[in-house]
């Protein structure tokens, strides 16, 4: 059963806005409108054991019921949105309950949009590939803008690039790849095959340096 939470710092910031339960869209199967293109300029291998998903900077703050959950994004004094009915796919494999909560991974406001990263942290089957998602919601309306297609944001953060969301998905024994999404609705603009799951993403200008599990890329993306 999953767990409900009152938050000191969510309830201190004003109303606490559970979000209702979206739609859990089909897993991304391309390139789509390909508008967004990468272009791979180095990748060199790198130490596995170092730690590239600690953010230096968090902007918003992660809350949930105990150390290893989170479902709550909050803005001090302004805002707590609640992630919790985000959490349960609505189709998971035998004996993968404990394993398929979906917390928030990473959040970042932009324009007046707060986008939110929802992922678990095993193999997409546990969930049917009802995994990963970006959403973005409307802080003005405090409803979901929109939703992406599953699979496409597990890593520790994302970048904007323009109007383009820069994420990135993989896990053990999965295609790992780099995603261009619009960022007005949330829709594939273009992907990159990485040789291993991706775990954080900067930003140089149109450069980027993608840590992956084992590997440190540098991609030149254009079209965003």
């Amino acid at each position: 059963m999953l767990r409900l939470l009152l938050v000191p710092a969510a309830i201190a910031a004003g109303t606490l806005v559970v979000l209702p339960q979206p739609h859990f869209n089909a897993p991304a199967t391309s390139a789509g409108s390909g508008k967004v293109s990468f272009q791979v300029v180095s990748s060199t291998p790198a130490d596995p054991a170092r730690d590239v998903r600690s953010p230096s900077s968090r902007p918003l703050r992660l809350e949930g019921p105990d150390g290893s959950t989170q479902h709550v994004v909050v803005s001090p004094g302004r805002y707590a949105y609640d992630f919790r009915r985000y959490a349960l796919p609505p189709r998971i494999a035998p004996g993968e309950r404990e394993f398929v909560y979906e917390e928030v991974v990473f959040a970042k406001e932009a324009a007046g949009v707060l986008y939110a990263e929802t992922a678990h942290s095993t193999y997409a089957k546990s969930s049917y590939g009802l995994n990963a998602y970006l959403n973005a919601v409307d802080l003005k309306t405090m409803k979901l803008r929109w939703r992406s297609p599953a699979l496409v944001a597990n890593a520790g953060n994302f970048v904007f690039l323009g109007d383009t969301i820069v994420a990135g998905y993989g896990f053990t024994s999965e295609p790992d790849y780099l995603y261009a999404l619009d960022r007005r609705t949330g829709r594939v603009q273009g992907r990159l095959p990485l040789p291993s799951s991706p775990e954080r993403i900067a930003r140089h200008g149109n450069v980027l340096t993608i840590d992956t599990y084992d590997h440190r890329l540098v991609v030149r993306v254009a079209g965003a």
